[in-house]
């Protein structure tokens, strides 16, 4: 009888890892790309704008909320690239 409630002791603690790890590789890890694809759209974007403001281009500095959806843009491309890598064949 302890052998089996053993058994099924260490076969919950796997199963726990298993469903960490897997949340981890198509929740967890997606999102944070998602999160850098963001940043980097962001950040060129308030460059771009910056800059422009600095040679002249443009009388005035603002963000707007279409750089917002822009940048999710970065978000959405960044967060199914790395999805879409758990699908993916191992190599041989």
């Amino acid at each position: 009888m302890k052998d089996i409630l053993a058994n099924n002791i260490e076969l919950n603690k796997k199963n726990r890892k298993k469903w960490a790890s897997s949340a981890n590789n198509y929740l967890w890890e997606p999102i944070k790309s998602g999160i850098y694809g963001f940043a980097i759209f962001i950040t060129i974007l308030i460059f771009i704008k910056f800059f422009s403001y600095l040679i002249g281009s443009y009388s005035y500095f603002e963000i707007e909320i279409t750089d917002i959806q822009l940048s999710l843009i970065g978000f959405v491309l960044l967060f199914l690239i790395r999805f879409l890598e758990n699908f993916k064949e191992p190599e041989h």
